[in-house]
């Protein structure tokens, strides 16, 4: 089934962790600024939950809320240094639930996403396989779990496709 936000752009799932997933709710600028938000409501948020399996996981107080993470969190990711200050604030987030999965998956999802970026920025070799997609007004994170760690684009058939189109029509134009 497919799923589209309420601009019609369809809810994509391709980044291999929630974390970063939650960060490809919008489609970035080379300097990271926002050129398409995905999630401009909380109906938004409830189909890219329900995408995800996690329709019962609680809202944020507000979408402002979701950009806010969502920025720091991005800049934590393609930004070294200042990795262990926001993840300090992560932690803050992260608050586990004992009990069954169930009740897992109604926590906060922005604490659900703190968890799984936690996970990734814990661990080294999963850390340096997120990528970032060079495709024109892309920049959406993903990791790389192929066996050679050569992926490169977050999804061939849209920013893989354009780029070799774009280098084809180059080459017959001589330009």
């Amino acid at each position: 089934m497919d799923m589209t936000y309420s601009n019609h752009s369809p809810v994509r799932l391709v980044a291999g962790r929630l974390a970063l997933d939650f960060l490809n709710t919008a489609n970035w600028s080379a300097d990271g600024q926002v050129l398409q938000e995905k999630i401009e409501s909380m109906a938004d948020l409830d189909l890219w939950m329900t995408a995800l399996g996690l329709p019962d996981a609680s809202h944020p107080p507000s979408v402002e809320d979701i950009y806010t993470l969502r920025a720091n969190l991005r800049f934590l990711f393609l930004s070294a240094s200042q990795r262990m200050d926001l993840g300090q604030q992560l932690q803050s987030l992260a608050i586990p639930s004992s009990g069954s999965v169930e009740s897992l998956r109604r926590q906060p999802i922005l604490s659900l996403v703190a968890v799984s970026a936690l996970a990734i920025l814990s661990d080294a070799r999963e850390l340096e396989r997120v990528k970032k997609c060079p495709g024109a007004d892309c920049g959406w994170l993903f990791l790389d779990e192929t066996k050679n760690a050569r992926r490169k684009w977050c999804l061939m058939e849209t920013c893989g496709n354009r780029a070799k189109a774009a280098r084809n029509y180059a080459k017959k134009t001589g330009s």
